[in-house]
């Protein structure tokens, strides 16, 4: 249980910090709330000493109250006074029920923006290092598991602080019966402890089940195509079904142990009233009308008993939450990418881009990807870079568009280096469109939008011209034109058209650098012919670094760069003659012919 301490007071300790001010007003709240009920139920005392005999003064001598209140009163203010505090009572908890729960979720939604930022500030080559399930696990289910924690450590404050309370209300009326009665609840309360430490393990074991059914769910969806080409459908089912089997099991077992735990308080709680009336009734005497009042307040605190336990055993079943998330956050700090919070500006190259002996590998490996490379790309031309697989062509794209920086070597633009600070400013000079593009859950319009920064009035034909110029013209036909849904993740486009729309975006941000990785894998010749004729007239204008395995987009290149293991063996310009006769150019050459 020592860690779970640890991790309960940093967790409070962190709900105080960013919450203290709400947090001291539902307290206030509470209390108010608490001690209305308490003062109401306790002003019931003198009025049933006043049963039978007659009057309507009720007698306030024997409760000692403060010097201002009379000694005598007659029964209808009293009454009306129960009234007013009750009415009282139900507006402070009205209060306090829409603080908390202000609380609770402006906190829950405080971590989840925070979470959302580091991963968005983290160095990409370490970040993609971390499965997907893991980060949409943590925004999504590990967060909902922090507002029940959450929750419960508000409910367990208040527990706390509304037996305190009618400890202090009790001992106006019966100090020993007061003992007796808190003293057996906290002594049941020790009791469960070993309930408390299993409910623990079960927080641990469940966060783990609930990774591994993300994790399963993701790997099922993200390749869902794959696995019904491959007939792998029951295969998936069947470690879905296990995951699931196993946590029902756990389940099962938790609630077997809980209620055992529940039902020895609830036996503990009657057998603890029994023995209350017995000691007051006959070890001490005490007339009725006190017994009641005392079984009153004693009934409104053995839920709040009960309670704490229930509070309890739920928060360390959702407490690891709290620490997988605080856990993925320093990992994410540890990766922060030193560009995030750049706000210097960028310059547009005029001369060349520069990638001046760069080294790189990805971290914790062995092999460089890149060793000792110098490219030059000249501004307003139109380079290619083409090779073998896994030769480093698309870490040349993501360095060059700042999203990885060089372990040796420097980006430069027009012969000055690019400092980290200038990174967020270089990537808004910049369109990428890679193999795979993303494309979100909209319209076609909406993807496009995506590029403009601030909407205006040109921006339908900037929309038209951008499809245009990127061979989209299947959009025209479209039952819906610019408006037709394009499915999650542009699911209910052929691999061409998103490649298509992707490339229209890109041309919709108007880029003084535009790079295409593999960015017409999947269009027919006629398609990549039309593109490649687009291209070409981004001369004068653009700076263009393509990477591609394709023929097409040689004939508009100004330069093209052959890779292979890291390092560039062979350039040509393709004014310059035919190349060499037996190099990879050459057969590429053949190959589009």
């Amino acid at each position: 249980m020592t860690g779970s301490r640890t991790e309960l007071s940093s967790f409070f300790t962190a709900l105080a910090r960013m919450e203290r001010r709400r947090l001291t007003i539902g307290t206030t709240l509470l209390v108010l709330g608490t001690l209305t009920e308490g003062i109401s139920i306790l002003l019931f005392l003198p009025i049933l000493q006043l049963v039978g005999n007659g009057e309507n003064v009720v007698d306030l001598a024997r409760l000692n109250l403060p010097a201002f209140v009379p000694d005598a009163i007659p029964l209808w203010v009293l009454l009306v006074f129960i009234v007013l505090l009750t009415a009282a009572q139900a507006a402070f908890n009205r209060s306090k029920g829409i603080y908390l729960t202000e609380l609770v979720h402006d906190f829950t939604d405080r971590f989840r923006l925070s979470l959302f930022r580091d991963i968005a500030a983290a160095r990409w080559d370490s970040l993609v290092r971390l499965p997907r399930s893991r980060i949409e696990h943590a925004l999504t289910g590990e967060i909902e598991r922090l507002y029940m924690a959450t929750f419960n450590l508000l409910t367990i404050l208040q527990g706390a602080i509304g037996l305190g309370l009618y400890l202090v209300l009790s001992l106006l009326v019966s100090v020993p019966m007061t003992l007796l009665s808190f003293g057996f609840g906290l002594v049941a309360l020790s009791l469960m402890r070993p309930f408390r430490k299993a409910a623990g393990r079960h927080g641990t074991r469940l966060q783990e089940k609930r990774k591994r059914q993300s994790h399963a769910v993701s790997e099922f969806v993200g390749g869902l195509k794959v696995a019904r080409s491959m007939n792998l459908e029951r295969r998936y089912q069947g470690v879905f079904s296990d995951i699931l089997h196993q946590t029902r099991i756990d389940a099962v077992q938790y609630v077997r142990q809980s209620s055992v735990g529940s039902g020895l308080f609830q036996v503990s709680a009657v057998a603890g009233a029994a023995l209350f009336i017995w000691v007051a009734r006959s070890g001490l005497g005490m007339d009725l009308a006190r017994i009641a009042v005392l079984l009153i307040l004693f009934m409104r605190a053995g839920p709040r008993f009960l309670g704490l336990q229930a509070s309890v055993q739920q928060l360390l079943v959702d407490l690891p939450a709290w620490r997988d998330i605080r856990t993925l956050q320093d990992q994410l700090d540890e990766w922060r990418d030193p560009a995030a919070d750049g706000t210097l500006p960028a310059p547009a190259p005029q001369h060349e881009i520069c990638l001046d002996r760069v080294t790189w590998r990805f971290p914790g490996a062995t092999r460089n990807v890149l060793t000792d490379l110098t490219l030059r790309i000249p501004a307003n031309r139109i380079s290619v870079i083409t090779g073998p697989s896994g030769a480093g062509k698309s870490t040349i794209a993501d360095l060059v568009i700042g999203l990885l920086q060089a372990d040796q070597g420097r980006l430069l633009v027009d012969g000055q280096p690019l400092e980290a600070g200038q990174l967020r400013a270089w990537r808004d000079r910049t369109a990428y469109v890679t193999q795979d593009p993303h494309l979100i859950d909209g319209t076609i319009r909406a993807n496009l939008m995506l590029a403009v920064a601030e909407p205006g009035p040109g921006d339908e034909g900037a929309m038209q011209l951008a499809l245009s110029r990127a061979s989209a013209n299947f959009v025209a036909a479209l039952p819906d034109g610019i408006d037709s849904p394009v499915g999650e993740r542009g699911g209910l486009l052929s691999g061409g058209e998103r490649q298509r729309i992707a490339l229209a975006r890109a041309l919709m941000r108007d880029p003084d650098i535009l790079i295409l990785d593999e960015a017409t894998s999947a269009l027919d010749w006629e398609n990549e012919l039309a593109l490649a004729e687009t291209i070409g007239k981004l001369k004068g204008s653009v700076t263009v670094l393509v990477i591609t395995h394709r023929p097409a987009l040689l004939a508009v290149a100004d330069v093209v760069h052959v890779m292979d293991d890291g390092r560039i063996v062979q350039s040509e310009q393709p004014g310059d003659g035919p190349g060499q006769p037996d190099g990879y150019l050459s057969g590429l050459r053949t190959q589009g012919a």
